[in-house]
């Protein structure tokens, strides 16, 4: 009887939670599928088909996808030195760039445009210095482009991901390296052979993080490029929001379009976690 009254207690405590989950995830997603496949009121997988057949649609998917693996993995490698750049580090200068990472990290939407604009632009500061001094990189640097946006899709993932590597370089102890020093193994062979391998796990769902958190980034490439370049979260609001018509189940076809390539991506990362967890615990 005491076991069913905590279990009924607790039951009440998560109540709240269970009911926005509930209210702002499950509900909506039900709602999106069925739209989704309805059409004129049947079941019909033709916003699918309209989806992978339409050469609009097939370009905003390989743009969000090649922008979102590209900013990832690069994301993924800064974030890696940065991380344990910080995890050696003490004292004051440790605090003070971990509160400048929390305060990037919330840097966004219409701030953010206006920042990237001013610099970055056609008549930003740093393009109009560089055709001055006739540096052509930068004099040509196109903002309002695919490769011209990978700059800003890069500074999402670097403080978040930098937060999140740093727990990740906890689990490398100090007796392996010294035991790894004591047997002749150099810096780079210990990184290669032991210490990478067991933050493998770690690395890998950062860069799950990162990848959710490109792909669906909307509010900065719409304010930028709006429909000038073609990318899947920006199709996915004009199937709800446009001016001439809106097409509800195609937006949520696309919609699930991209919630499958977050979810195939997750699945793929977490068979290669498996393997290094295995690892980890084998080094235990």
């Amino acid at each position: 009887m005491d076991q069913s009254k905590r279990i009924l207690k607790r039951a009440v405590f998560f109540l709240p939670l269970a009911l926005l989950i509930a209210l702002f995830e499950c509900i909506p997603l039900m709602g999106m599928v069925v739209k989704a496949f309805l059409a004129d009121g049947q079941l019909s997988l033709g916003n699918f088909i309209k989806a992978f057949q339409e050469p609009a649609y097939q370009v905003a998917m390989l743009n969000s996808l090649w922008i979102t693996i590209l900013s990832s993995l690069a994301g993924l490698v800064v974030d890696f030195f940065l991380a344990m750049a910080l995890s050696g580090s003490r004292g004051r200068g440790k605090s003070w760039y971990l509160s400048l990472l929390n305060l990037t990290s919330t840097f966004s939407g219409v701030p953010l445009t206006i920042a990237f604009i001013t610099t970055l632009g056609t008549s930003g500061v740093f393009v109009l210095m560089a055709q001055q001094v006739g540096f052509l990189p930068l004099a040509d640097y196109n903002l309002y482009s695919v490769a011209g946006m990978f700059i800003i899709y890069l500074y999402f993932q670097i403080p978040m991901g930098t937060l999140l590597m740093l727990p990740v370089f906890e689990k490398v102890r100090k007796e392996w390296r010294e035991a790894s020093s004591l047997m002749g193994a150099g810096q780079l062979r210990f990184w290669a052979r032991i210490a990478i391998p067991v933050m493998m796990p770690g690395i890998l769902g950062t860069f799950n993080m990162l990848f959710a958190n490109a792909i669906a980034a909307y509010a900065t490439p719409y304010l930028l490029v709006n429909n000038s370049v073609a990318l899947l979260p920006t199709k996915i609001v004009d199937m709800f929001v446009g001016d001439v018509r809106q097409r509800p189940g195609l937006g949520s076809a696309l919609s699930l379009v991209l919630l499958a390539f977050v979810i195939l991506e997750i699945t793929l990362t977490n068979l290669c976690k498996r393997h290094f967890e295995k690892f980890e615990k084998g080094g235990r």
